[in-house]
């Protein structure tokens, strides 16, 4: 049986000043997991005593996850988050504990089965990456029962969106309720809320809230070369569930005669796989990347037609290398509206207008996007919130 949690603690370490909790750990590369690590890293060299919070999966979660055991103990994933901080040009990765938890597969979603303030009873500050999901369980302890000063949520995740989507009998009223059960976890376990984006449904939430851009992007995308004129390649990145718009990727390579590249990984790639097969549609399926800023130099456009995102890194990342972005209508894109690569579709028809602009001009030189999207800066702009 594994620790309930392990501390990974530099001799003679003081107090700390604020732990990032997470309901994630790379390298499982999703949101939660890739912020937390960038918000501890960011924050310590700011000069706050930070510690990482992540979840300690057991060998039978990290099958189900992962299809192996990566790590056998949680020191061996903390040293490995050590090296995959310094491999994304992060600040030097500061302590890192882990509280117990599950990974439950119905759910694609890591559950905690202990207190996550155990480990780490004494911080001055919380951040919560995922405050109603690391909550989803009545194992932690409510914000009246913290000796913190302040404990802030970053919510990144629009849960009724995705059961909506499902398009099953009472999804709305499920969602509804989701989204009641969440404001109230939200209010119960933090001072104070940040949604990555407008997308974020938090109507009714009663609770202070504040709207800001902490996330940002690793230095690497901002070394890509700029786009030449003869690269007209189109490019999908993300993971393959078929809520990330794959659908409308095949449908607009089959319809534009047009080969696009998907580079990711998921569940439902197999079954991705052979709808693109039936349509006929010239999509190559890549696999995963370790390293997506070296895999952009390939390509013109980033075709993200997914409407379930809250604000998606990846465009972020496209942006910043310069790279021209074809995005649906929504109110997750609207933080890219001022950026000139940024180009818009409200139907099938207009994407198929903004792709072949996108084809058709090379992209502006991307010193805006470089500008705000860097992570010290969303790394500063949390730090005046605690």
């Amino acid at each position: 049986m594994p620790p309930r949690h392990e501390t990974i603690r530099p001799d003679g370490a003081a107090e700390i000043d604020v732990a990032v909790i997470s309901t994630a750990a790379l390298p499982w590369r999703t949101g939660p997991a890739f912020f937390a690590l960038w918000h501890a890293c960011g924050l310590a060299a700011l000069g706050r005593r930070t510690v990482l919070v992540v979840p300690w999966l057991g060998a039978g979660s990290q099958r189900r996850l992962w299809n192996r055991v990566l790590f056998d103990t949680p020191g061996d994933q903390a040293r490995w988050l050590v090296e995959e901080a310094e491999r994304l040009g992060a600040p030097p990765l500061p302590e890192v504990r882990f509280y117990r938890g599950y990974y439950a597969g119905p759910l694609a979603s890591i559950v905690a089965l202990a207190d996550v303030y155990a480990a780490v009873p004494d911080a001055r500050a919380y951040v919560l990456q995922e405050p109603e999901h690391l909550h989803w369980f009545p194992t932690s302890r409510p914000r009246r029962r913290l000796a913190a000063e302040r404990v802030v949520g970053i919510v990144m995740t629009n849960y009724g969106h995705y059961i909506r989507a499902a398009d099953f009998p009472g999804c709305d009223l499920i969602a509804r309720f989701v989204e009641w059960r969440h404001a109230r976890l939200m209010r119960a376990h933090t001072d104070l809320i940040v949604p990555l984006s407008p997308a974020v449904a938090l109507d009714g939430l009663d609770h202070p809230m504040r709207i800001a851009r902490v996330t940002g992007v690793v230095s690497d995308y901002a070394r890509v070369a700029p786009v030449e004129a003869g690269n007209r390649g189109v490019f999908f990145l993300g993971r393959l569930v078929w809520n990330k718009g794959l659908a409308a990727v095949i449908e607009t390579a089959k319809r534009m005669d047009l080969e696009i590249d998907v580079l990711g990984e998921g569940p439902d790639r197999a079954a991705i796989e052979r709808r693109a097969a039936d349509r006929g549609a010239p999509v190559r399926f890549l696999g995963s990347s370790n390293s997506p800023w070296r895999d952009m130099a390939n390509y013109r456009v980033f075709f993200n037609p997914s409407l379930s995102e809250v604000l998606c890194s990846t465009t972020m990342e496209a942006l910043v290398a310069g790279r021209h972005v074809v995005l649906p209508e929504c109110a997750a894109n609207d933080p890219f509206r001022d950026y000139p690569n940024a180009h818009f579709y409200s139907d099938a028809d207009g994407a198929v207008v903004a792709l072949n602009h996108a084809l058709a001009v090379l992209p502006e030189a991307p010193e805006k996007a470089r500008r705000e999207f860097d992570w010290m800066t969303a790394c500063r702009t949390l730090d005046d919130m605690l």
